[in-house]
């Protein structure tokens, strides 16, 4: 029997991560290599070929403050008002935890252990934090403040998330809860989340610091998943957000294949489960993308998690990847 979440406030979310064409590293997107024109055109596109799509995930760049600390926050605010243009609002990502080929940039284990207390926090993370929320606390269009994607993947690998039991001591939930903190301290007009592996220990460890509990329920068909399996894990997340009367969100879905009928019908699998349980989605990823996992072969590496794309290079929709719209 499926479980169903109660509170519904983020069920009608339907949209995706984005990271533009044509850069692999947040120091690019948002520092080195900003295009605004064509992360304007990329999102207009996505309204083309996904006419329900209100909402996009965009991941910063700490990185890229670092060295641009003045123009950085400003770049941010550009794409933010592109909501307006295109009716989305925006999930906004501070911090990265997770790691492929080639590097996107964020957090690491060793940087968390020596940097995220106190003075040393305050040096290396708090002018950031402070400068995109002291700007956009209020923004219309921010939907949610992530505090961080896949945070656990600084500290532990993926093989131990399974029997990892919930340990606040952690660095990483020490770090994040001061990023929480200070958050909290503009007192922004969107909730937090953290957008954690879709794992219920590790959703219910970043409980108390996600105001909308968000989770990645991904249908790993070549990792050994099965649909039931998925069906399961989501009714045991969907329990627990049921039992502390928060909101629950997918902020990532949709496990890859180079085939794209094969990558279509993983999706109607992830999608289904997801619309079966109130429970809103953004997909990963709108656009054909250097970044990991987000472009065919001859592109960059090729990991087990495929192609995650809807959108090929030249701005046609994958094939059968139109199965989207059959849950907006």
């Amino acid at each position: 029997m499926v479980t169903t979440l109660k509170n519904t406030d983020y069920a009608h979310v339907r949209g995706f991560n984005y990271q533009p064409s044509h850069a692999s590293h947040g120091l690019e997107i948002w520092g080195t290599d900003f295009q605004p024109s064509l992360m304007r055109k990329e999102l207009w596109i996505g309204t083309q070929h996904f006419p329900g799509m209100n909402t996009v995930r965009l991941w910063l760049s700490h990185d890229a403050y670092l060295r641009f600390p003045d123009r950085m926050p400003e770049r941010v605010g550009e794409v933010l008002d592109m909501g307006a243009d295109y009716d989305v609002e925006f999930i906004v990502t501070l911090f990265n935890g997770w790691s492929s080929y080639p590097q996107l940039g964020g957090l690491h284990p060793q940087s968390l252990r020596e940097w995220s207390d106190g003075a040393l926090y305050r040096e290396a993370f708090e002018p950031y934090v402070d400068r995109i929320l002291g700007e956009y606390a209020d923004h219309e269009h921010v939907l949610l403040w992530d505090l961080c994607n896949e945070p656990l993947l600084s500290v532990q690998n993926r093989d131990g998330l399974a029997d990892l039991e919930v340990d606040r001591s952690l660095v990483v939930y020490r770090f994040l809860e001061q990023v929480y903190e200070q958050v909290l301290s503009h007192d922004p007009t969107a909730p937090t989340t953290v957008g954690t592996m879709g794992n219920p220990v590790a959703v219910e460890l970043f409980e108390p610091i996600a105001e909308v509990l968000s989770t990645h329920p991904y249908y790993a068909w070549n990792r050994g998943d099965t649909p039931e399996g998925l069906g399961e894990t989501l009714d045991e997340i969907v329990g627990f957000a049921n039992a502390v009367e928060k909101p629950l969100l997918a902020t990532e879905t949709g496990w890859g294949a180079l085939d794209d009928e094969k990558r279509a019908k993983i999706l109607d699998v992830e999608l289904s489960a997801l619309d079966d349980r109130n429970i809103g989605f953004t997909a990963h990823l709108l656009h054909n993308t250097l970044v990991a996992d987000g472009h065919r072969e001859g592109y960059g590496p090729i990991y087990d998690a495929g192609n995650m794309s809807f959108v090929d290079r030249d701005g046609s929709l994958r094939s059968h990847h139109g199965v989207f719209n059959d849950y907006c």
